[in-house]
C-alpha cells in the first residue's frame, strides 16, 4: 500500500492531515472530487438534460423556469457549470500555519541539537584552553604555568604535604661545609652574600611570623610560619631549608628565628661598606627615589613611632621600574621584637634603585643606609 505524502511538503499524513505541516491535505482531495465529476459529465449538458438539475437557495430542485428564462428549445446553446479552481480562504490559512509551523519544528529541532552538543562544546573549549595555558607555560622564560581543573572547584583546598619546592632543581648542595649559625629578624637577606649557601635548620626565637625562600634560578618558592599556634599552621621549627647562592630568605617583621647550617659553602661575595652615609626621614606619603629625596641604595627601614603615630607600626611598598613591587611591614621599637641575641628592631638589606615608587603608609619612617651594603645588580629590578 502506497502511503500519500503531504502536497505542501511531502511529509506523512495521518487522518489526512500532514504530521510535519499540519496542512489538512483534503482540501486537495475535494478538488480532484470536483474535477474527476466534471471531467465525467457529457461535453454538452443543456437545461433539458436530466443531469443539469439548477438549485434553489435552498438547495432543493427548481423545475419552474422563471418568467425571463428561455426553454431549452428556445435556447439550445450547452450549458457548462462553473468551474472552481481556487482554494478557500480557510485553506490558504490552513496552508500558511502549516509552513509556519514547518519552521518552528526546524528551530525546535536545531535548538535541541545544540543543546545536547553544549556539555560536548563545554569540554571541548576547556580542553583548548588547557592546552594553550599549558603550552605558554612550558615555553615562558619565567615560569610553568598550566590550568588545573581545582582552579574551578570552590571546595578545593591545597594540600601542602604533596608539594615538593625543591622538584625543579638541577643541582645539590654539597653535603660537606662549615658549621655556622646566625640569628635573624625582619629584612631581605641575599644567599651568598649575607648568609652562606647551605641546608638550614630554623628554630623560632622570639615572636611570630613567616619567612619566605625565593629563587628564581632553580624555581624554588616557600613559605613557612613560625609561632606557638598549631590551629594556623604555626611550627617552633623547621628543617631542609635549602638556600642556594643568588636566592633570597624574606623574614617578616614580628619574629626572630635562628638559623643552623652544618654543611654552609663560602661567601660568593663579601660584604662591603656603604658608599651613603646620610639618613632619609619619610613622612607618609609617596616619593620616587632619586628625585634628590630618596638617592639609590641599600637602607635599613626603621618605624618612627612618633608621638602623632596612632599605630606603633609603617607599610611601605616599593614598586620598582619594571613593574614588581615589595611589601614591607615594619614595627616600631615599642612593638618590634627584641632578645638578647638580636635587638634590631627595622627592615634590613632593603635596595632601592632610581625611580622606585616608595610608599609609606600609616606612620612615618627613616632610611638608614644599610651595613649589609653588596654590589646589587640594580638591572634586577629595572628590566622587564
Amino acid at each position: 500500500m502506497i502511503k500519500k505524502k503531504c502536497s505542501l511538503c511531502g511529509g506523512n499524513l495521518v487522518n489526512n492531515r500532514c504530521t510535519f505541516c499540519g496542512l489538512d491535505n483534503s482540501i486537495y482531495d475535494r478538488e480532484r472530487s470536483r474535477r474527476q465529476s466534471i471531467s465525467s459529465q457529457p461535453e454538452s449538458l443543456t437545461e433539458g438534460s436530466p443531469v443539469y438539475q439548477p438549485q434553489s437557495a435552498k438547495g432543493k430542485q427548481n423545475t419552474t423556469p422563471r418568467p425571463h428564462q428561455k426553454t431549452a428549445a428556445q435556447k439550445p446553446k450547452a450549458i457548462y457549470p462553473r468551474r472552481q479552481t481556487n482554494y478557500s480562504s480557510a485553506a490558504r490559512r490552513t496552508g500558511a500555519s502549516g509552513k509556519r509551523r514547518g519552521w518552528m519544528v526546524w528551530i525546535i529541532i536545531i535548538v535541541v541539537i545544540l543543546l545536547a552538543a553544549l556539555p560536548a562544546l563545554t569540554d571541548f573549549a576547556d580542553s583548548i584552553l588547557e592546552n594553550g595555558f599549558s603550552a605558554v607555560g612550558s615555553n615562558s622564560a619565567d615560569s610553568s604555568y598550566s590550568v588545573d581543573d581545582s582552579w574551578y572547584d570552590d571546595d578545593y583546598s591545597w594540600d601542602y604535604s604533596d608539594y615538593d619546592p625543591y622538584s625543579y632543581v638541577t643541582r645539590d648542595i654539597p653535603a660537606s661545609g662549615e658549621t655556622y649559625e646566625t640569628v635573624l629578624g625582619n629584612g631581605i637577606y641575599r644567599i651568598g652574600v649575607h648568609i652562606p649557601e647551605g641546608i638550614y635548620q630554623a628554630e623560632l626565637v622570639e615572636g611570630n611570623g613567616g619567612i619566605e625562600i625565593v629563587d628564581d634560578e632553580n624555581s624554588i618558592y616557600r613559605y613557612v610560619s613560625f609561632g606557638t599556634e598549631p590551629e594556623y599552621d604555626q611550627v617552633t621549627e623547621e628543617g631542609d631549608l635549602r638556600l642556594y647562592n643568588g636566592g633570597v630568605l624574606n623574614v617578616d617583621s614580628g619574629v626572630i628565628l635562628r638559623f643552623t647550617s652544618e654543611n654552609a659553602q663560602p661567601l660568593t661575595q663579601e660584604i662591603k661598606e656603604n658608599p651613603l652615609s646620610e639618613p632619609v626621614s619619610l613622612e607618609a606619603g609617596t616619593y620616587t627615589s632619586g628625585d634628590g629625596i630618596i638617592p639609590e641604595g641599600i637602607y635599613d627601614i626603621t618605624a618612627l613611632g612618633k608621638p602623632e603615630d596612632d599605630y606603633g607600626y609603617s607599610s611601605v611598598t616599593l614598586t620598582y621600574p619594571n613593574g614588581s613591587s615589595e611589601y614591607l611591614w615594619v614595627d616600631s621599637s615599642d612593638y618590634a621584637p627584641v632578645t638578647d641575641e638580636y635587638t634590631d628592631t627595622g627592615a634590613k638589606n632593603i635596595v632601592i634603585p632610581d625611580g622606585t615608587e616608595v610608599s609609606v603608609e600609616y606612620g612615618s619612617v627613616t632610611l638608614t643606609p644599610s651595613e649589609g651594603y653588596y654590589d646589587v645588580d640594580y638591572t634586577e629590578y629595572t628590566s622587564e
